[in-house]
């Protein structure tokens, strides 16, 4: 098929596709953060520890968890990244998210998680177990709010480690989010977030992973429903991040696009994102420090 007729097909498929998301959106509310369903616990499990591996993987080479309080931006359905951050020794892991999705998890899930991780000190995985089988406790929690007032939502606490994945791509205002974020960093705090900056909706992204990019801003926000993808690419969180303050920005991509689709992906793309550099990228993290010397451990009053 021709570049323009093949780029044209995935134009009109596309438009079909995000008018199924609005309508779903409509009719079912924001119920699924990934593909793994509650029901699979087998499956949540080899997913948090792809995820949890992935973000340790990008934190800088060295940094050591024991004693650190760490923030998890929208988790979720489901807690069990901060159960594997308590094993390796974090003093407390604290969770916040629009959408009430990991409330009720069972306790016993953290358990069986643990049993696939085998890392960390006897005494901290067996403190991970205690907190985890313990509602309301300061050192593992959760709040909820549809504002995302992230330092409201802190109720107080400081961060060493603020993390997140899959969610930043979902925010309609980055920028106020990073900003907000640093009211809560610690000096000496590192952030690592993984972003998803490819078309989501599963049939079509795997044949035209920019297709998201393919429209005008106003009839892309025809089918606008919370969580939409905001489209915002490397560059823009990058700028948002030292705007905030913060140094040693980096994005790191983890994956691009098929060299068999990458022409056509790069074709037919909407200003401003045609042409620019960064459209092959996927995926990847944003790192970054925030200046100053790191504090002493310990849970913030």
């Amino acid at each position: 098929m021709k570049p323009v007729l093949r780029n044209l097909e995935m134009t009109v498929l596309g438009l079909g596709f995000l008018g199924l998301a609005w309508g779903k959106n409509k009719l079912n509310g924001y119920t699924t953060p990934n593909g793994v369903a509650k029901s699979d616990p087998e499956g949540q499990i080899a997913y948090l520890l792809d995820i949890f591996a992935a973000l340790r993987r990008f934190m800088p080479p060295g940094f050591d968890l024991r004693g650190r309080d760490v923030l998890e931006l929208s988790p979720g359905a489901s807690r069990g990244n901060g159960v594997l951050f308590l094993a390796l020794g974090a003093r407390s892991y604290h969770a916040i998210d629009v959408f009430d999705l990991a409330g009720g998890e069972d306790p016993g899930f953290y358990g069986r998680l643990l049993d696939r991780f085998p890392e960390g000190r006897a005494a901290d995985r067996a403190r991970a177990r205690a907190f985890a089988g313990t509602s309301g406790l300061r050192e593992f929690g959760y709040a909820v709010g549809r504002d995302f007032d992230i330092p409201r939502l802190a109720d107080g606490r400081m961060f060493d480690l603020i993390v997140s994945c899959a969610a930043f791509e979902h925010y309609d205002d980055p920028a106020s989010a990073i900003a907000a974020m640093t009211q809560v960093a610690r000096p000496g705090c590192e952030a690592v977030h993984i972003i998803d900056l490819q078309t989501h909706s599963r049939w079509i992204r795997e044949r035209d992973p920019n297709n998201i990019y393919r429209y005008p801003e106003p009839l892309y926000r025809l089918f606008a429903f919370p969580g939409q993808p905001n489209r915002q690419r490397p560059t823009d969180y990058v700028r948002s991040c030292k705007a905030a303050g913060w140094s040693d920005v980096r994005f790191v991509p983890s994956r691009r696009i098929d060299p068999a689709l990458r022409e056509t992906s790069l074709r037919g793309l909407a200003a401003p994102f045609a042409g620019q550099a960064d459209m092959a990228i996927l995926d990847g993290a944003l790192t970054a420090h925030y200046p100053g010397k790191a504090g002493g451990a310990g849970l913030s009053p």
